[in-house]
Order: C-alpha cells, then sequence, then structure tokens
C-alpha cells in the first residue's frame, strides 16, 4: 500500500472512531418541572398551590399554596431540600411527607426546588437564604417575624442583669417594626434598683437582597423612648435616634459575614452622640449529613466611640455558639461571653444569651418531635 492510501486509511479510521463522540448528545440537567409532577403533583398538585381535598390525597393536611410569596421565600434552599431528602419527621412535619434521598438525587432534587422557586422568582421577598444566625448585638439585615429575648449579667464588679425582650413583625415584602423592651436590675452597692429601661421603636427596611451575589442590605431607623428612670440609672432621661445601615454576605463553606454600623443620637443636652461598628463571622454545621441540629459559632467585634472629650474608642469581643433546639428549627438559643480587649479596668466581662421564637414557622409548643 502507498503511503498516500495509508493516510488516507488512517484518516478513515480516526472518523470512524470519532463520529460516536461527536454525535453524542451533550448531558442535560434535570427538567424540575417534570420531576415535580411525576414525584410530587399527587400531594401538592400540578401547579404547587396545594388546594387538593382530602379525597383527593387521602389525608387531612393542608398543602403549602408555593405560589404564596410570602410563605415561600422565607425558606432557604436547604430547608426545603432537608424535607425532601428525609422526609417531613426530619422538621416535625407530618409522616405524609415521603423521604425522596432514595428516589431522587441531589441534582434532581436541586432541580425541583428551582422549579417551586420559579412561581415566586420576581416577587420582591428576600429569600431565606439571608436568614443568617442572629449574633448578639449585631443587628440582622434579614426582617423577620420572631420574639427574642437577650439576657446579659456582669461576671466581676456591680452586679448588673438586663433582660431585652424584642418583638420582630414583618410588613409587605422587606418592612419591618421591631420593640424593644429591656428590664434591668443593678446594684452598684447602695441597694438594687430594677425595672423597666429605655424602650426602643424601630423599622427597617430591606433595599437589597442578591441571591446571585449572596448580598443583603437594609436600613433601620429606631427611637429610643425615655421610659427608664435616669435617677435610678435605668435609662438616659431623653428620646434618642438611632440610624442603622445592615448587611450581609455569604461566603464559601457555609460561612457567613454580617454587619451593623450605627449612629446614636440623644436629644438631650450634655449627652454625647456615638458611634459604633459591630462585625460578626460564623459558620454553620449540621447533623445528620446536613438536614439535621444546626450549630453555628460565630466570633462577634463591637467598637464605639463617644463624641466627648477624651473619650476612647472601646472595643470588645465575644465567641458564642447557636444551636437550634426543636426540629422545626423555629426555636433556637446561643450564649456567648462578652470580653473587653480595653478599658478593661472599667469593663467587665459579661455572659449574654438568648431564646429566640419563629413564631411565623410554628407554635411555641410545635415542631418538637
Amino acid at each position: 500500500m502507498s503511503g498516500l492510501a495509508k493516510s488516507f486509511a488512517i484518516l478513515f479510521l480516526i472518523s470512524i472512531c470519532t463520529l460516536p463522540c461527536l454525535a453524542a448528545p451533550a448531558s442535560q440537567s434535570p427538567d424540575g418541572r417534570a420531576l415535580f409532577k411525576d414525584n410530587c403533583a399527587t400531594c401538592h398538585g400540578t401547579d404547587g398551590r396545594g388546594d387538593r381535598k382530602v379525597s383527593e390525597v387521602g389525608f387531612p393536611y393542608q398543602m403549602p399554596n408555593f405560589h404564596d410569596c410570602s410563605f415561600a421565600n422565607r425558606e432557604a434552599d436547604g430547608d426545603w431540600s432537608s424535607i425532601i431528602h428525609r422526609g417531613g419527621p426530619r422538621r416535625a412535619f407530618p409522616r405524609t411527607m415521603p423521604a425522596f434521598d432514595q428516589a431522587l438525587n441531589d441534582e434532581e432534587i436541586d432541580a425541583v426546588i428551582a422549579y417551586l422557586r420559579s412561581f415566586c422568582e420576581k416577587s420582591g421577598w428576600p429569600r431565606g437564604e439571608f436568614n443568617f444566625p442572629l449574633a448578639m448585638f449585631t443587628e440582622k439585615a434579614f426582617p423577620e417575624d420572631e420574639a427574642l429575648n437577650l439576657t446579659t449579667f456582669n461576671m466581676g464588679g456591680a452586679r448588673a442583669i438586663t433582660s431585652t425582650s424584642i418583638y420582630e413583625k414583618r410588613f409587605g415584602a422587606r418592612g419591618q417594626l421591631e420593640v424593644n423592651l429591656p428590664f434591668s436590675s443593678i446594684d452598684s452597692g447602695g441597694g438594687a434598683k430594677t425595672g423597666i429601661g429605655d424602650i426602643g421603636v424601630a423599622w427597617k427596611q430591606n433595599l437589597l437582597a442578591d441571591v446571585d451575589g449572596g448580598t443583603i442590605f437594609s436600613m433601620l431607623g429606631e427611637v429610643v423612648l425615655p421610659t427608664g428612670s435616669a435617677a435610678r440609672g435605668l435609662g438616659n432621661g431623653t428620646f434618642s435616634f438611632e440610624t442603622h445601615a445592615l448587611f450581609a454576605q455569604s461566603l464559601p463553606d457555609d460561612f457567613f459575614l454580617q454587619g451593623d454600623l450605627f449612629g446614636e443620637f440623644p436629644a438631650g443636652k450634655g449627652l454625647p452622640k456615638e458611634a459604633h461598628a459591630h462585625l460578626s463571622l460564623g459558620k454553620t454545621f449540621a447533623d445528620d449529613a446536613g438536614w439535621g441540629r444546626a450549630w453555628s459559632p460565630q466570633v462577634e467585634l463591637l467598637t464605639w466611640h463617644e463624641f466627648a472629650p477624651g473619650a476612647q474608642v472601646d472595643w470588645d469581643i465575644i465567641p458564642q455558639l447557636q444551636v437550634s433546639l426543636s426540629k422545626r428549627q423555629h426555636i433556637l438559643a446561643s450564649a456567648g461571653l462578652r470580653i473587653p480587649l480595653n478599658n478593661a479596668a472599667e469593663r467587665k466581662p459579661e455572659f449574654v444569651f438568648y431564646i429566640i421564637w419563629d413564631w411565623y414557622d410554628a407554635g411555641l409548643l410545635e415542631g418538637w418531635r
């Protein structure tokens, strides 16, 4: 065989071998709509509205309406994924919601969730992905419906305990009303002084919630009322105004960063204005391959400065740990230690802890098992 013939033969063989590769279709992503129809529509309805009758599904539970943006966008993808993977009992829902971790792979479950998200994709409601674990003193950018009690007490020096009850209520897609009611007991050597402190009323407005970029930004304005007795050391004796810039950023490997920059402006004469900066870095872990109880350690850094002659910048650090108590993960607790980084002679360490009840998700005694 001549050299030219050999060359043609080699080219022919190469073309025969490569044709199947060229003709092979590219791998396609799972079809979330088709997967939902085949696996979920029997109970949730073909359009995801959950308006199925008892006679059709065989049980009396009301199915969620995924077109209701006020419901659907509150939850993070991970919450829905947990229930789809492990079934309803994983989050204290009925067993009628089966586990699909053997029927569908992770990519297919993600496709189903993406399809459900399409019902409220442009609703304006910030997604649950931005509902990061609360730090002790860094206000969250995410608007919520919840009740919180935060307690602090000195671990040295004069005895001082403050328990602040906080009520938060969402309005519309991006607004939130917040009311703070502090109750303190202070004993500086002349007997304990106990009573209500200065009540705060605040409005939070979300301005940006970019899921793709992992960034959320909100503004908050607060009026602090002179309800506490200044003579007894339980209040400032004057109105005060606060302006907050709140932001958070999701980071790789379930890390997150939160920030709260704000100023305090007392109306009374002789009271100094203050500037504050709070930052918190944390990470969330979860039991049961990521679907169970959540643990969120954080390190929070606080700094503030009074605009008064001779005032210095103070710094505190707060290592802390939040854990979900209920299976629904709507009851959470956190504990930490506030440690002064400077001016330690005048400021002593404080033990701080809180309990949160996300009352939109379930009642106080519901969702535990």
